[in-house]
């Protein structure tokens, strides 16, 4: 049974009256010898079994359908709360109310009891008839980006045989999730810079190279690289060689978001501006499967594991930007974070190939000396810049050092 009924002190009083009423009867019927008081004994008998077989049978065969869905949403979509509650006992459940809560990501329009910035709490005037199955459709609007389950879900009704009340707690987990995606705010120049990485063919003219793909070597200039020397070609030749790559235009992006702040004693804490900055992210996950562009995403909100950080693979197509947004939408607004300087250090230690890296968030104080290996191994780096306007696309000057709020 999924259900845990309360019946409360009243209730048990209530039999307990009953019990002393029967025994009062019986006794004046003994004693005195009158018909009448055994008659109210057995009435009194009568209501008693009655009852006590009603607490024992009332709720347990009242099934709550459980399916295990999730319904994902952008802010402002509209979907339908279902709840489907099938009594097959005889004995029926009226003038009840029927109470739930969620979290505050979604909102129905009628029915909220109380509403604050954790949860909204509800409730439903509900009767569920005997040998019934009864449906509500609850219409809900998505408010902000987040996910919301049913919790907390119970019915209380009057009792069939006297005044008081009867709770069903529903004690298993309701599985029915809703996922409201990060909205999507514009990022101005991201398409010229992906235009570049659009194709998966080699280009003469492109500005990206990949290192894991040599083709030869050529005569050292003076504006080479001193690490891309080929020290065997040079041996050989007597003259100093540079290696040559293949020019590439079919690059990755890599999108890292940075939810912390800084505050003045040095502790890393939440950022005010982590919406803004996930739903820019979101944004240009959606421009990058548009343009067939694969990419992964790195927030540093703390999640248990090896990796103490939010990562999510790299993928292409619409599948993996699903997977991109509800790894957004799973980001508590209350979340602890990794401390920044320790996720670009332990992302340069796993990043190889010739990718592109866009930084969403405040960018602090030695980043830039984390970063420097990353253009050895040809990683064009940019930044996203809050305006007025929303935001645009940057390219990541050497010495700047963009702080959160």
């Amino acid at each position: 049974m999924n259900w845990r009924k309360e019946f409360g002190t009243d209730n048990l009083k209530n039999m307990e009256y009953v019990l002393v009423v029967m025994v009062v009867f019986s006794v004046i019927g003994i004693f005195f010898d009158r018909s009448a008081a055994f008659l109210v004994t057995g009435l009194f008998a009568a209501y008693y079994i009655v009852s006590q077989i009603y607490d024992k049978k009332i709720g347990e065969r009242l099934e709550l359908e459980n399916p295990r869905a999730t319904v994902r949403l952008f802010p402002g979509d509209e979907a339908v709360l279902p709840f489907v509650l099938q009594n097959k006992s005889i004995f029926p459940m009226v003038n009840g109310e029927f109470q739930f809560y969620t979290g505050p990501a979604i909102k129905p329009a009628d029915f909220v009891k109380a509403a604050d910035w954790y949860r909204n709490q509800y409730s439903l005037p509900l009767t569920v008839m005997g040998k019934r199955k009864t449906a509500i459709d609850l219409p809900i609007t998505a408010e902000h980006r987040g996910t919301a389950r049913m919790k907390g879900i119970s019915y209380t009704f009057p009792h069939l045989f006297n005044f008081w009340k009867v709770t069903l707690t529903y004690s298993a987990q309701f599985y029915t999730e809703f996922v409201v995606f990060p909205s999507l705010l514009p990022v101005r120049g991201f398409e010229e810079v992906v235009h570049m990485m659009q194709g998966k063919q080699w280009s003469l003219f492109s500005p990206f190279e990949d290192v894991q793909l040599p083709v030869g070597t050529r005569e050292y200039h003076y504006s080479d690289p001193f690490h891309r020397i080929n020290w065997k070609a040079s041996a050989k030749t007597q003259t100093l060689q540079t290696n040559v790559y293949e020019k590439n235009v079919d690059m990755g992006l890599v999108f890292i978001v940075n939810i912390s702040v800084a505050d003045n004693s040095h502790l890393t804490k939440l950022s005010k501006h982590l919406e803004r900055s996930l739903s820019f992210c979101a944004y240009l996950c959606k421009i990058a499967t548009e343009k067939g562009i694969p990419y992964q995403l790195f927030i540093n909100a703390r999640k248990p594991g090896n990796v103490p950080y939010v990562h999510l693979p790299e993928g292409e197509g619409k599948t993996h930007y699903m997977q991109a947004l509800e790894t957004m939408a799973r980001i508590h607004r209350q979340s602890m974070v990794v401390p920044y300087h320790k996720m670009i250090h332990h992302i340069g230690r796993h990043l190889r190939k010739p990718t592109a890296i866009v930084f969403i968030g405040g960018i602090p104080d030695g980043t830039m000396e984390l970063t420097k290996q990353w253009k050895h191994q040809q990683k064009a780096m940019f930044r996203v810049a809050p305006d007025d306007d929303g935001a645009v696309m940057k390219r990541l000057a050497k010495d700047v050092v963009h702080h959160a709020e």
